[in-house]
């Protein structure tokens, strides 16, 4: 009993121990629950603090935004207009050439539209969950950046009108070659440039639509006139026939024989073939011959060339036709045809007396627009003559054109580059080859006729660049020759002068 009592005796102290042990130990565990009481209401209070916080920043503009180009992110969609309508205001810095121009956007009514880009600017907002943008804005994840496009308009018109201005007060045009009335050389022009407004309007539009470097190089079209080109050499020849004050009519046919490139002034005119249809005269002789010329035929040939002999084309004439110098000019005329020489013709002989002629009529002598009262017996055009000479040319060089395509069995390469020399023996120191440098060698066949016209045709073999020329002149009064030959040799020189500038 006694150690029943003992072991009671020994719980109950252990007990009470206990006890006091807890007693000492209370006061720490209400300071830790009160730190956790205080924690979670600091907790509470600061997400009410973010969550106020957040519906301020909600009502703004999302960061990150950008409206036209302009970032507006967290501004109210007042201060957002007002930034997009201060910065569209700016001018845009135009530069043409060495000046610059400012185009205030109000001067083509350009004008934003706000309204409509805040609106979707702000669907943003209204179309994404509150509570989980709001998780995302605690938890700082940031949100795609949200771009509104430009949407803005402006009046064509207006920005057209200020351009043609632009360009009407600032253009620069071109100056043309020009020709030297002393020494008949034509001077280069200078070059110039113009205002492109189609293009430099598609390059504002894209400054217009931009919120920085709103600065435009507006398109320039160079206009260069520094080499004068066959067209400006048929325009400075027609500028000094003009000048001339000459009463009658001046035809002038050139071609390039490098590019091809041709000049006609008054093409198409029916002529007295004169003694320039010595050419193609010799051409038919060279024709009909199976072998190189004998001796006394090649004084023919000369003679009717460098002599002028109409003596000796009729000779010419006749063995063509097989002893009749008529049926040779029919002959010669049919075969001109065959080259395209539709107003070249031949319906008689030289020195010719008595009997009608027959009436032979082409384009050329039909026209009534013009009348050179031509030799009934023979005529031609400047266009023929310079198409045959070309043909001749083409012949010698390397064989081919129309006559080695015609006649490919009757006149070689040889024959032809030999009628070339022989035009280049005829020397007159006159005319075409006024115009030319002492030395450089012409290939020609010139003419007179009964006192109202005058023509030459050659090629010329120039340092610049070998050219076929052929040059008529009619009065109906006598042609005075100190009047005549010296617009011949001028033109000659002209032309000279384009080839070798």
């Amino acid at each position: 009993m006694s150690n029943c009592l003992k072991v009671i005796n020994i719980d109950h102290d252990i007990l009470q121990l206990y006890i006091a042990n807890i007693m000492k130990r209370r006061p720490n565990t209400t300071l830790l629950e009160w730190t956790a009481i205080l924690l979670i209401l600091a907790s509470v209070l600061a997400l009410v603090l973010q969550l106020v916080s957040y519906q301020n920043i909600r009502s703004n503009l999302q960061f990150g935004m950008t409206i036209a180009g302009v970032p507006v992110g967290g501004m109210t969609l007042g201060d957002a207009e007002d930034t997009l309508t201060r910065v569209y205001a700016t001018p845009v810095e135009l530069h043409f050439q060495n000046d610059v121009f400012y185009l205030e956007p109000a001067e083509i009514s350009f004008r934003l539209e706000t309204e409509s880009m805040l609106a979707i600017a702000d669907t943003y907002r209204t179309d994404t969950s509150f509570w989980s943008s709001y998780w995302d804005y605690l938890w700082r994840r940031p949100s795609d950046p949200a771009v509104v496009p430009i949407v803005a308009e402006y009046s064509r018109s207006q920005l057209r009108g200020f351009l043609v201005d632009l360009s009407a007060r600032y253009d620069l045009p071109p100056i043309p070659p020009k020709l030297d009335a002393q020494s008949l050389v034509i001077v280069p022009g200078s070059p110039g440039y113009s205002l492109d407004i189609e293009s430099s309007m598609a390059i504002i539009d894209m400054a217009l639509r931009v919120p920085t470097n709103r600065r435009v190089i507006l398109t320039v079209q160079d206009s260069s006139s520094d080499i004068p080109t066959i067209n400006a050499l048929e325009k400075l020849l027609d500028s000094y026939i003009e000048q001339q004050d000459f009463k009658g009519v001046v035809s002038v046919e050139v071609v390039d024989l490098l590019s091809g490139d041709q000049l006609s002034i008054n093409q198409g005119i029916a002529y007295a073939g004169l003694s320039i249809m010595k050419i193609p005269i010799i051409l038919e002789t060279y024709r009909v011959l199976d072998n190189d010329p004998f001796e006394e035929t090649a004084k023919l040939i000369e003679g009717s060339i460098v002599e002028s002999s109409n003596l000796h084309a009729n000779i010419l004439l006749s063995q063509i036709g097989n002893g009749d110098k008529i049926i040779g000019a029919s002959v010669l005329t049919s075969n001109m045809q065959l080259l395209g020489l539709n107003n070249t013709f031949m319906a008689g002989y030289f020195d010719q007396e008595g009997g009608l002629p027959p009436e032979v009529q082409t384009i050329a002598n039909r026209r009534t627009d013009v009348d050179t009262e031509p030799d009934e017996f023979m005529q031609t055009t400047s266009d023929d003559m310079a198409s045959l000479l070309t043909m001749l040319y083409q012949c010698g060089r390397d064989g081919g054109g129309g006559i080695s395509v015609v006649f490919a069995d009757a006149i070689t390469q040889q024959e032809c580059q030999s009628i070339l020399d022989l035009l280049s023996r005829n020397k007159i120191a006159t005319l075409i080859e006024a115009g030319v440098p002492e030395g450089v060698s012409v290939a020609h066949k010139h003419g007179f006729g009964d006192g109202d016209t005058i023509g030459d045709a050659g090629i010329v073999f120039s340092p610049g660049g070998d050219y076929v020329v052929v040059i008529y002149v009619w009065q109906s009064e006598y042609l005075e020759w100190e009047v005549s030959a010296p617009i011949v040799a001028n033109i000659s020189r002209m032309i000279f002068n384009y080839f070798n500038s």
